[in-house]
């Protein structure tokens, strides 16, 4: 079941989308002129990324593959208003970016490239990690929530000790489970998915609708909440840590906001959902 977070943020994102969806702006790139320096991060001369492809801007761009300037995180593309473009418009100073994400990386990966981040001694770090724990090639193969538990509290753990007054900034997991539901019905998405080893657990014989099928999508679209579930536990307990309220998962990415290469990774469109749902959680800080 969806924790009570989720679900007010479910309801907070929908009225946001019912809003939008009557501007005829909405679809616009970010307009940053006005934007405030958010007090949970009132200096950023440096912000690190963890994360996995989708902090990589993965497919987001017209040629398949990494597309840094297009991440939600640290991108330079106008059309997402990135963390860092809004930082840099906020204060008049472009931040380092460290992204020491890694395409097809767990929060175990994150674990071992915590080093690279904590090295440049970043004033923000942004995590996004789970969905390559729920993704695997079956069931049996997915991160147990008790690991993913217990390696994000030592990611935590080691950015609170080792980056003092670092603001860490945790988002959901997106819900992975929505994604097929809305490409099922397309035929190239369902060849693109059939014919690739990515996820293999959850997209794997994509237009089968047997009961066996639909009950292997259901046990990742769990863990996926499990995860989340986690998250606002971990985020919690840790120092200086804020989390998204599981909006990310909450957020009903549309077919536009979803890559056309592999209809999996989000497009610039669903970067910069990403963007703003991350910005806010910063301005609103810890609840």
């Amino acid at each position: 079941m969806r924790s009570p977070k989720i679900l007010a943020a479910a309801l907070a994102v929908l009225a946001a989308v019912a809003l939008a969806a009557c501007t005829p702006s909405a679809a616009a790139p970010p307009d940053l002129t006005e934007i405030a320096q958010p007090t949970t991060a009132p200096t950023v001369a440096t912000l690190g990324i963890l994360g996995d492809s989708v902090s990589l801007g993965v497919n987001a761009c017209a040629e398949q593959g990494q597309c840094a300037q297009a991440s939600w995180s640290g991108g330079s593309d106008p059309a997402v208003g990135s963390v860092a473009a809004r930082l840099a418009a906020a204060s008049g100073t472009e931040p380092d970016v460290v992204n020491a994400a890694k395409d097809g990386g767990d929060v175990e990966d994150a674990l071992g490239l915590a080093d690279e981040v904590v090295a440049a001694q970043p004033e923000l770090v942004t995590v996004l990690l789970g969905g390559n724990d729920a993704c695997a090639p079956t069931l049996d193969e997915m991160t147990s929530t008790a690991d993913y538990e217990a390696r994000l509290g030592q990611l935590l753990a080691r950015l609170n000790t080792d980056l003092p007054g670092a603001t860490l900034l945790v988002l959901s997991v997106p819900d992975l489970h929505h994604l097929w539901e809305i490409g099922r019905g397309d035929a190239t998405a369902v060849q693109a998915w059939n014919s690739s080893p990515s996820c293999k657990n959850l997209l794997g014989s994509a237009d089968d609708d047997s009961a066996a099928a639909n009950e292997r999508r259901d046990a990742v679209a769990e863990r996926v909440v499990e995860y989340n579930a986690v998250i606002e536990e971990v985020c919690a307990a840790a120092e200086r840590c804020i989390d998204d309220d599981g909006a990310v998962y909450a957020y009903p990415f549309t077919t536009e906001e979803i890559s056309s290469i592999d209809h999996f990774h989000p497009s610039i469109a669903g970067q910069r959902v990403i963007a703003e749902i991350a910005w806010q959680a910063l301005e609103k800080g810890r609840s």
